[in-house]
């Protein structure tokens, strides 16, 4: 691994880096920490074909910041790889830091995805995700483009009225962008939870010749209009527990009990299933 000291004029950003934006208040806080004690991570560059100039792989961030620090020369790591190696560097980098835009990741992945001609199965496998994530990262480009720019990361509490990725998800089961725009812009007014949202695009799904009655009513008033009584209200609460498990997040440990217990549930849910339908009858 090589490193060395290279003019800081000599450092181009790449244009396809998926990271797009950058915080002005934590940039210049980099800026003012590495004015006092210099850069201790280098970044990471790739020569370009003029053999003058290098083009960042990883470290934007740090190269902006030590520009604003008033640096004439930082320390890099020099790797001669191809530009698509070096964007899927840059994708995992940033795939690993919560503030980069879900709407950056999905366009990161969809260049990558391109570029190399890769299936969701193929692209999951060499990022180390699962293809679910994959998918739904991707389908966040299938919803209008003011939507899919205001979704956000709900790393802790998310703000009221935010769209996160679990409301994003619910919005893409709408095949209609109208309907799509139109309950985004109830998330945000009426502050709906990602399973209220979950439970509104359901009954639209459900009654869509209904639609305009229905988004025209708080979505409070929809919701408790088609409330759950007795023992279906613990079913539904576990039903969205299991809705809201990221298998590709667990250890691997967990998988193989868990999945004993879903066969275990299958049975009981079919033996239920038929005395309740018996009953009915």
């Amino acid at each position: 691994m090589e490193v060395r000291l290279i003019p800081i004029h000599q450092i181009v950003e790449d244009p396809d880096q998926p990271r797009k934006g950058y915080d002005e208040e934590g940039l210049h806080g980099l800026a003012e920490s590495i004015r006092r004690y210099g850069l201790l991570n280098p970044i990471t560059v790739r020569p370009l074909p003029d053999g003058k100039t290098y083009q960042i792989v990883t470290g934007e961030r740090r190269w902006r910041a030590a520009e604003l620090a008033g640096l004439t020369e930082i320390p890099c790591i020099v790797k001669p790889i191809e530009h698509e190696t070096a964007l899927t560097e840059q994708l995992i980098e940033n795939l690993q830091r919560e503030d980069l835009a879900p709407i950056d990741k999905a366009r990161a992945l969809k260049q990558l995805k391109d570029s190399r001609k890769l299936t969701n199965r193929e692209l999951a496998q060499m990022l180390g995700l699962s293809e679910r994530t994959i998918s739904i990262w991707l389908g966040l480009l299938e919803l209008p483009e003011e939507i899919g720019e205001q979704v956000i990361s709900a790393s802790g509490r998310p703000p009221a009225g935010s769209i996160t990725e679990s409301h994003a998800r619910s919005l893409m089961d709408l095949e209609d962008p109208e309907l799509q725009t139109r309950v985004a812009e109830k998330i945000r007014e009426e502050e709906l939870t990602s399973d209220e949202t979950a439970a509104l695009v359901r009954t639209l799904r459900e009654a869509p010749e209904r639609a305009e009655e229905i988004l025209e009513q708080p979505a409070e008033q929809v919701l408790a209009a088609m409330e759950v009584r007795g023992p279906a209200i613990e079913v539904r609460k576990f039903r969205r527990y299991l809705e809201g498990l990221d298998v590709s997040a667990m250890h691997p440990s967990h998988l193989e009990p868990l999945e004993e217990e879903l066969e275990l549930l299958i049975e009981i849910i079919a033996e239920k299933l038929q005395e309740i339908r018996a009953e009915i009858q």
